[in-house]
């Protein structure tokens, strides 16, 4: 080949072209990301819109609905989902992954903002917004000491939260189980009447004595002034000598009907580690910001902030996301070394020669090191699916390099001068690496551009081992053979491990070629050994279980409680309380850090433990063991919970949303409907067993006050219902008067009624409220009180009702799971207009089948094009493609036999297993096309080519094979994801390779002798009519 010659000739160019590569590489390392996941823009907008008091069927009917209307005529929705609850709206749109998620943002905008008038005046605006993956916390700080949580809360909003927020790459910090500084004006009802005011008075008098208004400005010969009205109260205690009323001379104070406080903001959210009270800092990165740099520059913000806290003041870090994908990759670092290592070692075996050796492994480093600067200028981030490609790719990298050599051997051990040994052997073979580099980048190329969310997890990876085995090929084209014309010798006089393996290897290559002979005198039997193979492979892959994603042991999970509703904070705290002792009583728990009323609608009913477990490889149970033994203690402490689940942590999530192993969503008119189904469902899953964590997203029982107004009294009393409204809710919801401000800072007056008299509806009675013409008029006359209990949140999905079945799997797959849903829905009688339809990772995995279907064939089409053109034949590629169907039986053996189940890597797996094992047909295809060129029957050709060609594949196939050994039986973090790799790799290329070895021969010869009868046939018909005199009619 010209490259070759031209290295060959020319060294140091050889050596330029690749150190270039090389260099760009070593400059781009220091310069990537280092992060959990490839960065997935998900094209997801939410809207979002507040109207205070409103109840959830009166926010669907009156929010919800009208903005699913507006929304729906935007091209390309995918799901449109919908949430109504108290007072709160919020629709989350996702699109078609194909769309740009800015611009359709945009068009939601522009949507919403044409349907403004048709939702209730009161309405606040809505609020569009995209959904970041980035936006999930990646540290956790706590903060805890022996001060109040009044000044703690003051340390970290004042003075922690701004310095962490000026961390380059930090978004926001947020804080949860703080009680910020307010002051608390304690109105009593009672008193109130006693002095025949309302709570109008009051608030009208707040707003008349605490200001501050410009009063101009006063402009003298030589200067001016600017004039202020000093109004506003300097001191708390000041609040209380507030005039509110003059009563015919008699000052009425705020003292006199209120208490005022300076207090705290009422206890909603409440943080704790380890049992410890404190104040957590949610610390969230800037959008595509990279995880570990991020949090490496909190961390150092964090320890000179630790230098000037308060005496007794701790500040842990409760939670940080990066510790693991630090630890991810640095083990896979160490699988790359290890597989690296055992793939050189496999090559010194075979070529028994430290020169040969060395010439082979410099492609290892040279295209790794290649590869980084595709890293760069593709900007992809050294994250579990680059580093896991190029793990997987140790064994490739070495193997053009290796054929190469190996035929430079052959050549020279042929008596041919080195050089031209070098010049030949490499014109020889140089095709052949090609089309075998060529076919492992056409199985690839597609996996980069598969569609769904699994296109776009697996893009980089794709595209990451096609730029390192190209990289090898250039290596392998022309730093390999110039090195070998220089440095590679034959020697004549060898040492006893020598000849012991040549003996050894003479041995494998008289007994294949006996075999070989054998499989050609018994050719039907070696087609039947074929269809076995392929039949063996379909039985044992349906005893393999199908996953979305296999879990991973990453020493930390979530246990998340609910308690039913309308309870209260301080009994989910006593729940909380007793199921941390229950988690930090087990030897394998380090931390647990738990909040409650932390997420985005803040329920006080519901809490999340974060728990922090011994690193893997120091504890001897697995987490999926921690957390089954876990759940069955949760479940014995026989607390009052509704719900309870302990999952693990998700990758990715939309704020606000639960996700499950197992998540189906039915949908249907009838919310009552709905619902009797979905408990039907729930049953039917408890009495199947595998399932735990169940429960469902419609919820109903919620205690409430219905105050039905009486519209003929309140009008006879003329006391019009906005007026009503504003006084209950400035008593009983806490009103925002007004700021006050000290010391440069802002801090809320909150006027409400004193406890005491929310604690039992019948003292609603003691509320008065003033009509326009003065009168004080009891709220009971114009109001009556109702207990009932109405549904939290009403759930919908493409513009009808639904609610979702949520649970995890215990000792069942996902795909056993989904086949059972299917029969389930039935059984409960989903039809007509219900349906039963699958969510999350269910809805994922099938979207991920049909992807990588499509990518199979292809990946198919792709390899056949690549060989029909390397070997100009529409035929011969038929003949090496066998290889694939006999690698599936190895690979489906392997899983079966160590249980390991087909997840997404795995299916990626089988699909990179077709490209590797068309190697060893390639070699022995092309070689045995290139005897025949020379005269020799099909027969005779494969007889020489195979045994000829049986220590470049073994060796190769051995590489490959040991390369990925770390891979598929490592033990660090994150080696569940790559071990179905591996395994499928090892075990496909296994039975591939020694299965190709006698079918590819014995059906070359098959294709041969059809080719040779087709022709025969086609000769003796042409004869006939040539034969066959004209019979022309005169």
């Amino acid at each position: 080949m010209k490259l070759a010659d031209a290295s060959i000739r020319r060294p140091v160019f050889a050596v330029m072209l690749v150190g270039a590569l090389v260099v760009l590489g070593l400059v781009s390392i220091p310069r990537l990301g280092v992060d959990l996941m490839p960065r997935v823009e998900f094209p997801m907008v939410t809207v979002t819109t507040v109207l205070q008091g409103a109840s959830p069927e009166t926010i669907e009917r009156e929010v919800t609905q009208p903005l699913e209307q507006a929304v729906n005529t935007i091209e390309g929705i995918r799901t449109l989902r919908s949430t109504s609850s108290d007072s709160l709206s919020q629709l989350v749109i996702e699109f078609e992954l194909r769309y740009d998620v800015h611009q359709k943002a945009q068009d939601v905008r522009d949507k919403v903002a044409a349907a403004r008038g048709d939702l209730p005046a009161e309405a606040d605006p809505p609020v569009i917004d995209r959904v970041d993956p980035d936006a999930t916390p990646i540290l956790s700080v706590m903060l805890a000491g022996p001060q109040s949580i009044r000044t703690l809360s003051e340390l970290a909003d004042k003075k922690i939260k701004p310095r962490l927020e000026r961390v380059p790459g930090v978004g926001s910090v947020s804080l949860v189980g703080d009680r910020a500084r307010e002051i608390r004006i304690w109105v009593d009802p009672v008193r109130l009447s006693g002095y025949a005011l309302a709570v109008d008075d009051v608030l009208a008098a707040l707003k008349r004595e605490h200001v501050e208004m410009p009063g101009g400005r006063i402009e003298t010969e030589r200067q001016e002034y600017t004039v202020k009205t000093k109004g506003k109260l300097a001191s708390v205690d000041a609040f209380a000598n507030v005039i509110v009323a003059d009563l015919d001379g008699r000052v009425v104070h705020l003292r006199d009907v209120a208490s005022v406080e300076d207090g705290m903001a009422e206890e909603r959210t409440i943080a704790r580690l380890n049992g410890e009270r404190g104040v957590s800092l949610q610390i969230r990165r800037q959008s595509g910001e990279n995880t570990v740099s991020v949090a490496k520059g909190v961390r150092r913000e964090l320890a000179r902030i630790r230098e000037t806290l308060p005496s007794g003041v701790q500040m842990i870090e409760a939670q940080d996301t990066s510790r693991f994908i630090e630890s991810s990759v640095d083990d896979v670092g160490v699988d790359i070394l290890w597989g690296g290592f055992l793939a050189v070692a496999v090559v010194l075996a075979f070529l028994r020669s430290g020169r040969s050796t060395l010439i082979a492994a410099i492609a290892i480093p040279s295209s790794l090191l290649a590869s980084f600067g595709f890293f760069y200028f593709f900007g992809f981030t050294l994250n579990l699916m680059t580093l896991m490609a190029l793990s997987l790719s140790i064994g490739m990298l070495i193997d053009d390099a290796i054929v190469v050599i190996e035929n430079i051997y052959r050549h020279i051990e042929g008596g041919e001068e080195t050089r031209s040994a070098a010049s030949s052997a490499t014109h020889e073979i140089g095709l052949a690496v090609v089309a075998t580099t060529f076919s492992i980048c056409a199985v690839f190329v597609p996996i980069a551009f598969m569609r769904g969310m699994v296109g776009q997890f697996f893009r980089e990876f794709g595209l990451v081992v096609v730029c390192a085995v190209l990289a090898s090929l250039l290596v392998a084209l022309t730093t390999t053979p110039m090195l070998c014309s220089r440095f590679l010798h034959v020697g004549h006089e060898h040492g006893r491990v020598w000849l012991a393996l040549e003996r050894t290897y003479e041995g494998l290559e008289q007994r294949y070629r006996a075999a070989l002979r054998f499989g050609l005198e018994h050719r039907r039997l070696v087609v039947g050994l074929l269809l076995a193979a392929v039949v063996a492979g379909g039985l044992i892959a349906k005893l393999v279980p199908i996953e979305f994603a296999v879990p991973a042991d990453r020493s930390e999970f979530n246990v998340w409680l609910k308690l039913p509703l309308g309870s209260p904070i301080q009994q989910t705290l006593a729940a909380t309380t007793a199921v941390e002792t229950a988690l930090r009583s087990h030897p394998e728990v380090q931390a647990v850090f738990s909040t409650i009323g932390g997420g985005v609608q803040k329920r006080v009913n519901e809490a999340n433990l974060y728990v922090l477990l011994t690193p893997k490889a120091k504890r001897r149970q697995t987490q999926t063991e921690i957390m089954r033994e876990l759940r069955q203690r949760i479940g014995e402490l026989g607390l009052p919970l509704k719900d309870y689940a302990v999952e693990e942590i998700q990758w990715f999530g939309v704020a606000g949303m639960r996700f499950a192993d197992v998540m189906y969503s039915l949908r249907g008119p009838s919310t009552d409907r709905l619902n009797f189904m979905a408990q039907g469902l729930l049953s039917k899953m408890r009495e199947a067993g595998g399932y735990v964590d169940l429960s469902s997203t419609y919820e109903t029982g919620k205690p409430e006050i219905a105050l039905d107004l009486n519209r003929e009294r309140a009008a006879d009393l003329g006391v019009p219902a906005a007026q009503i409204g504003s006084t209950i809710s400035a008593l009983l919801a806490g009103f925002k008067v007004t700021n006050f401000e000290q010391g440069g800072e802002r801090y809320d007056v909150r006027l409400q009624v004193l406890p005491e008299y929310r604690n039992d509806p019948q003292k609603l009675g003691l509320i008065q409220v003033r009509a326009p013409s003065g009168a004080l008029v009891p709220l009971g006359n114009l109001v009556t009180p109702r207990v009932g209990s109405g549904p939290m949140e009403i759930n919908r999905e493409d513009r009808t009702r639904s609610i979702t079945v949520l649970a995890n799997l215990s000792g069942k797959s996902l795909g056993e799971a989904a086949s059972e849903m299917a029969g389930f829905g039935r059984e409960i009688g989903v039809r007509g207009e219900y349906q039963l339809v699958p969510v999350g990772t269910a809805e994922n995995m099938s979207e991920t089948i049909a992807a990588i279907g499509f990518a199979f064939l292809l990946a198919l089409i792709a390899l056949y094009m690549i060989l029909a053109s390397q070997f100009n034949s529409f035929i011969h590629p038929f003949t090496i493609m066998l290889s694939a169907p006999l690698s599936f039986v190895g690979a489906f053996a392997a899983m079966a036999l160590l249980r390991v189940h087909l997840d997404i890597f795995g299916q990626i797996g089988l699909l990179m297993l077709m490209g590797l094992v068309m190697k060893n047909g390639i070699l022995l295809v092309d070689y045995s096309n290139t005897l025949r060129e020379r005269g020799a029957s099909a027969r005779s050709a494969v007889l020489e080519a195979g045994p000829a060609r049986l220590r470049p594949v073994l060796m190769t196939t051995t590489a490959m094979v040991f390369g990925m050994l770390p891979v598929a039986f490592g033990k660090g973090d994150g080696a569940e994801y790559r071990a179905p790799m591996g395994i499928i790799s090892i075990g496909g290329i296994a039975s591939s390779t020694l299965l190709t070895l006698l079918v590819v021969p014995v059906v070359y010869t098959l294709v041969d002798d059809a080719q040779q009868w087709a022709e025969g046939r086609l000769r003796a018909l042409r004869a006939r009519l040539t034969r066959t005199p004209s019979t022309i009619p005169d």
